[in-house]
């Protein structure tokens, strides 16, 4: 980004983050409605489930066998 002007907010996310930019928006709709801010915490929190499961599994198994799965 070359340039952002002053008193224009600018959010930015990866090329291809559309899951992220989806989430950065909810985040912003949340902020006056309390039914997606309920639903959002509970998209964050299965995403954090998965991470856990995943860490588990890394830990149980080893980074070599556990990069031999994917």
């Amino acid at each position: 980004m070359y340039k952002c002007l002053h008193g224009i907010p600018v959010a930015t996310v990866a090329i291809n983050g559309a899951k992220n930019a989806g989430i950065l928006a909810a985040s912003m709709i949340a902020i006056g409605d309390n039914k997606v801010k309920e639903k959002l915490a509970d998209f964050k929190n299965s995403l954090k489930d998965a991470v856990t499961k995943k860490d588990e599994k890394l830990q149980d198994l080893g980074y070599a066998d556990y990069l031999k799965q994917m």
